[in-house]
This record gives structure tokens, sequence and C-alpha cells, in this order.
């Protein structure tokens, strides 16, 4: 499954974000979006799932331009997690999970086991199915982003795309939903936008390192996840280290 961006230029009003983008996803993976706040990052993301059109250039997937599909075919193939999600009062969040199976329902005839099961699954990974019945409004920070991340999950798409996840998520959590991700990146693409560099180097198969709407860089972690390359991202100084016998990177601003 191809997912192509060509000389993508997108304006929020009149004010250009995004510069010219041209870059291909991997096919299967995890593929971090990094650069400073205010660069184009979101902007991103919300092209690739076809919420905000390009001005000029192309977003394809399989050659079919994303903003050209109806929004039911686009939804099966490509699922977005926007940074903040608000539910209805009241809904519990079994409730919020199973709209996360609305593309592939059938018109006035109920969820099949294979729906249900898709969203016991997603409560499942993300440690909430003793939590089904609960309000989403009634649950801490961290449970109503698991509760967003599992309507994404039971969505079952293709292509996940998820910006900043990581948000409001205690450590245990962080590392069971970065537990998951990696789970996730033999059956599906996975596009994510993370602020945390050490995380991006171990979790992330593909990086793109954007500046002021502007690809500064495409490529495996090593590649991109270097000195000179963040600075030029960040326009400060970085520590990066492999730990010995690990292989692991670890990447800190040098003020740190």
């Amino acid at each position: 499954m191809s997912f192509t961006v060509r000389n993508l230029d997108i304006y929020l009003g009149r004010s250009q974000i995004l510069h010219d983008l041209s870059f291909s996803l991997p096919s299967r993976g995890v593929t971090g979006i990094i650069g400073a706040n205010g660069c184009g990052k979101s902007t991103l993301l919300r092209g690739l799932a076809g919420v905000l059109p390009a001005q000029s250039g192309n977003i394809l997937y399989e050659g079919e331009e994303v903003t050209s599909m109806s929004p039911r075919i686009r939804a099966r193939r490509i699922a977005l997690l926007p940074q903040s999600g608000l539910a209805p009062p009241g809904l519990t969040v079994r409730q919020l999970v199973t709209r996360g199976r609305t593309p592939w329902l059938r018109p006035f005839l109920p969820m099949t086991p294979s729906d249900q099961a898709a969203v016991e699954q997603a409560m499942r990974a993300v440690g909430l199915t003793d939590l089904s019945a609960r309000s989403v409004d009634s649950l801490s920070g961290g449970e109503r982003q698991r509760a967003w991340i599992a309507l994404v999950l039971a969505q079952e798409s293709g292509i996940v795309l998820l910006d900043e996840p990581l948000n409001f998520l205690d450590l245990p959590f962080q590392a069971e939903l970065v537990k998951l991700l990696r789970g996730l990146r033999q059956t599906c693409r996975i596009v994510i936008i993370l602020h945390d560099l050490t995380v991006a180097a171990r979790l992330c198969d593909h990086v793109l390192a954007l500046k002021s709407g502007r690809l500064v860089a495409s490529g495996p972690p090593s590649e991109v996840l270097t000195r000179d390359l963040l600075s030029a991202t960040f326009g400060v100084d970085f520590d990066v280290q492999d730990l010995p016998g690990t292989g692991k990177r670890v990447v800190l601003p040098e003020s740190f």
C-alpha cells in the first residue's frame, strides 16, 4: 500500500503552513514526525488524514487522492487521533470506543460479532476493560487519552495517525502504549507526532523532521536523529549518545 506526498502546500487562512513537502511513508512500521512547536506537524497529520485540503501538490493512497475518497472509505483506510477529543456528556468508555466501528457498520443494522470483538480487543489493549461502563468525563486525563486511543484501534484502519498520544499518560502507560505500537507496526502503518526524541529513536522505524513547514530530513532514526540534523531542526545543540552494549539511543538538548 503506497502512501505518497508530492510537492504539498497547505494554508490555514492566508498563512502558508506547509511548503513543498515530498516524501513516501514505509509500507509498514512507525513513522515519527518531529520538530519545534508551530512547525506544521499537526497540520501535516490532518492533511494526511484528508481533513485539510492541499492548495497544491498531492497526498496519494495507492495512487488515489486522499481528499477525493468518500469519508466512509477514507475512515476505513486512515484513522486520525487529534491532540484532544471531546466526548458528549455521559458517554461511556464502551460507547466511545464503539464509535470507532462507524465506518464498518451497515445502515440500520446492529453491530456484528466481529465489530464487538474489535471493541473488546481495543479496550483490552489499552487496559480499560474494567472501566468500560464509566462515563468518559469521569476519567482522569490519562484514562481519557487511553479511551480515545482505543477508539482509533477499534477502527482497524491500515494507517493510524496519532497527534502526541503520550500526552497525559504517566510513565507505566507510556511504556504500555509504546509496547502496543511496536506490536502494531507489523500489521499497519503508524504516523505519530512525538516530542520525546529518545522515544522517537527507540520506537520509530522512520522519522520526518520539520522546521517552519519544510522538510529538513526523512529517513531512519540513525540518520535523522543526529547532532547536526537536530540542531538544524530545533535551533539548539543536542547531546546524542548510544548506550554501550545496547544500541539504544538517548537524545537530549545539551543544556539539560
